[in-house]
């Protein structure tokens, strides 16, 4: 920096967590919505019962796999938040020996 300061910007951080919790939403939205309106096709008769067997399959991999993702998720977006932790107070202590504190 141009004035001598240096500081630890950790804001990317928050904004990944933020986005990665978007994205597990909007995956689950759009895959409720699918299920739902093959579900409803299946109860009117329009496709075939065995497609809603397949289709219960498919939703219960999909619970699965996508709640293992989502752990997985959260357990990046918890080590983002305590990287951003250490930078805060490792930022702060060079603040205060900087001022002789």
């Amino acid at each position: 920096m141009s004035d001598g300061t240096i500081r630890f910007g950790n804001e990317a951080l928050g904004a990944i967590q933020s986005s990665t919790s978007g994205q597990q939403e909007a995956y689950r939205d759009i895959w409720d919505s699918v299920h739902t309106q093959l579900l409803a096709l299946v109860e009117q008769g329009q496709v075939d019962a065995a497609i809603g067997e397949a289709l219960s399959e498919r939703d219960a991999q999909f619970r699965r796999e996508s709640g293992a993702f989502d752990e997985s998720v959260t357990g990046q977006n918890n080590a983002m938040g305590a990287v951003q932790s250490i930078g805060n107070e490792g930022g702060a202590a060079m603040v205060r020996a900087a001022r002789g504190a």
